[in-house]
């Protein structure tokens, strides 16, 4: 099997060039306001302010057809490149006046220089760390966005009916741009990025009827090969996932730095999943993401479900100086189950942000959504904006979200925004939020019970998470997901007991 990351040819070079100069020469022409209209100048050509010294607009925009120039690799996925192209010469880098970007500061990632990935990064590349006993089989191993056949192994899928294979192997789905272009407004501006910067795509059909025994295990690693001028090292991996009528499949996906979790590398992790659950389909999917604290992780994930279907997530997040995770789910059918559960864990000059959106459309809906996070340095912060829209035809829908942060030193921030946006008239629908530090409560019955209060307070921040980690179902995994939760605590010097 070759390698699939295929060398820049002279077409693709020249198409990339090209996009990039029509994006650029539009930068020239002016820059966009909020809504689209163009801003209006001074006789210098800057934008009309009564503070303003620099065309923010401009440098936002010459950012985008900066990246997308640096970071084109090969022909990639060209069913999606066109659209994305088309999209991103109407978009802008998105920043705090937008409402969902009003908390994350997105600065980490806007005063790099992304580029492609090298590949000769990835030779020396062991996998060792991420091994899973019960998909010795049925592994997908990506380095920077590229599938790796030598580190691979999915002769399970094939004798479980399933198929697991890439674009550039000749795989094809349906699926692919299908979900994300679906969305309304757009898939979004990283999202769209990735679309024209993927050098290749994994597919995951599992045929209707179908119910593998071994989880597909899908570790993306990403490398940080020494960069100047503000250089970073970027990918855009992106997974297809169509799952047929009355099938079922877990899959479990790993993020981390090729060189390890406590490396201090800087890059650009960009990911994009997309699913579709036929009726009565069923998917767990696990999700633990442990990048640097000097990466950047934006990621994607959008779904819909069709009648009956179910889609459970638990998703555990420990890394990244700055990590976003955008997650859609559309119910499109009735008697449709959907089940969210994250934890998020921020530490010194960390912002991890969920924005998450649950569409209910139609009668006997059910979507459960537990949000955690523990923010552990002064520096650090979390951010949750959740929505469940249920709409005029989803009636007897059941839906529940809560968010609970804990809030372990002074200064420590959280931004919180659950709602629920109901029309339909006959549902049981509950949401809620707490932030706070422990409970003195607790910490009181632990020590009445002879504990030091450095023991009944470790004790009790190492059971906050434990409600979404016990979620994770295979043994090996949540042990490295405990020894990720302990280190990122050791680093901000909370200690947990043995």
């Amino acid at each position: 099997m070759s390698s699939v990351r295929a060398a820049t040819s002279p077409a693709s070079a020249a198409a990339a060039a090209a996009r990039s100069a029509a994006l650029t020469r539009r930068v020239a022409g002016g820059s966009r306001g909020a809504h689209g209209r163009r801003a209006p100048r001074t006789a210098t050509g800057a934008v009309a302010s009564a503070d303003a010294s620099v065309d923010v607009a401009k440098v936002e925009d010459a950012w985008i057809a900066g990246s997308l120039e640096r970071c084109a690799s090969g022909a990639g996925v060209e069913a999606l490149r066109s659209d994305a192209i088309a999209s991103l010469a109407r978009a802008r880098v998105p920043n705090s006046r937008v409402e969902d970007y009003r908390f994350t500061d997105l600065a980490p990632l806007i005063i790099s220089k992304p580029v492609a990935a090298d590949p000769a990064a990835a030779a020396d590349v062991d996998v060792a760390t991420w091994t899973l006993a019960a998909a010795d089989a049925t592994r997908v191993v990506l380095v920077d966005g590229a599938y790796s056949p030598e580190r691979s192994d999915v002769t399970g899928a094939g004798k479980a009916g399933v198929v697991v294979s890439t674009v550039s192997l000749g795989a094809s789905s349906e699926v692919i741009g299908k979900v994300s272009a679906a969305r309304p407004g757009g898939a979004g501006v990283f999202a769209e990025m990735n679309a024209a910067t993927a050098s290749d795509a994994v597919v995951i059909d599992v045929p209707a009827g179908k119910a593998p025994s071994s989880p597909i295990h899908i570790v993306q690693l990403s490398t940080s090969a020494s960069t100047k001028d503000g250089e970073m090292s970027s990918s855009a991996p992106r997974v297809a996932v169509h799952v047929g009528e009355g099938a079922s499949v877990s899959i479990v996906e790993e993020f981390a730095a090729a060189g390890g979790v406590l490396a201090d590398g800087a890059y650009w992790h960009n990911g994009v999943c997309e699913l579709v659950l036929e009726k009565g389909a069923k998917v767990t999917h696990t999700m633990v993401q442990a990048q640097t604290r000097a990466a950047v992780h934006t990621r994607a994930t959008y779904l819909t479900q069709a009648e009956e279907s179910e889609y459970k997530l638990a998703e555990i997040n420990v890394g990244g100086k700055l990590g976003r995770h955008d997650l859609g789910v559309t119910q499109l059918g009735p008697r449709t189950n959907t089940e969210l559960a994250c934890f998020n864990l921020a530490g010194e000059g960390q912002c991890l942000d969920l924005h998450s959106k649950v569409t209910l459309d139609h009668e006997e809906g059910t979507t459960d959504q537990v949000h955690k996070c523990i923010v552990s340095a002064a520096s650090g912060r979390g951010v949750f904006d959740g929505n469940v829209q249920v709409n005029r035809l989803a009636q007897r829908t059941d839906a529940g979200q809560i968010s609970r942060n804990l809030l372990l030193v002074p200064k420590a921030t959280v931004n919180v925004k659950p709602n629920l946006q109901i029309v339909a008239d006959d549902v049981v629908c509950t949401h809620g939020c707490t932030v706070s530090d422990l409970e003195e409560e607790g910490l009181f019955y632990l020590q009445s019970r002879g504990l030091s209060p450095a023991t009944a307070r470790s004790l009790l921040v190492a059971g906050f998470g434990l409600e979404i980690v016990s979620k994770v179902a295979h043994d090996d995994l949540k042990g490295r997901v405990g020894s990720l939760v302990r280190a990122s605590l050791d680093r901000d010097d909370v200690v947990l007991v043995a």
